[in-house]
């Protein structure tokens, strides 16, 4: 039981589509294979670590609201620094989807938020324990449930960008797009959740 819920929400937690999603199909269309299957392993082991760490850390996270809206204002400008870029970005350079990947998946503020919704509901329900090795054990499973997740999203996606013909420019512009809007949203949701 532990075993599946972990892995569903390990799965449903990237299954929306938003920006690592969309960075995933950038990168299974105009990166080599094993470039965007080390950038989906590293996404989950991003997981891992923000699910760790939430659910571990949850009584000390859930006393400083000062550190999540550093967390979260420093994700709006990362990104729209990297919608931007995406923007503007020139299909031909090399690895620049990767180290954009990388920054996304390292400081994506929507998981501390759903890592501790979740946190609360697992913990209060008995499915995980707050020691250490039953939390790294429910976190392992949630990142193979991202790796899942994710790599559907390469071989679909790659699949239907290569079906639908799109330019990869168009691409990069819609990713930028995407990252600028959700820096606009963070931005908006914080300020008003400030008022």
């Amino acid at each position: 039981m532990l075993f599946l819920i972990a892995f569903t929400l390990g799965f449903v937690g990237y299954l929306p589509l938003g920006n690592i999603n969309f960075t995933v199909v950038q990168m299974s269309v105009s990166e080599e294979k094993r470039r965007w299957q080390a950038f989906i392993l590293f996404a989950a082991l991003m997981e891992f670590i923000y699910c760790f760490g939430c659910l571990y850390g949850m009584q000390i996270l859930l006393k400083q609201p000062q550190l999540i809206a550093v967390l979260s204002w420093s994700a709006v400008v990362i990104f729209l620094l990297l919608g931007i870029f995406s923007f503007l970005h020139k299909p031909t350079e090399q690895s620049s989807g990767v180290k954009r990947g990388v920054l996304i998946a390292i400081l994506n503020p929507l998981q501390v938020p759903f890592w501790l919704v979740w946190g609360v509901y697992v913990m209060q329900n008995g499915w995980v324990k707050s020691e250490a090795i039953s939390i790294a054990l429910f976190s392992f499973v949630c990142a193979l449930g991202t790796v899942a997740v994710l790599y559907m999203y390469a071989v679909a996606g790659k699949k239907l960008v290569e079906k639908l013909n799109v330019n990869k420019t168009l691409l990069n512009r819609l990713i930028g797009l995407l990252l600028i809007l959700l820096a606009i949203y963070q931005a908006v949701k914080l300020l008003t959740n400030h008022s």
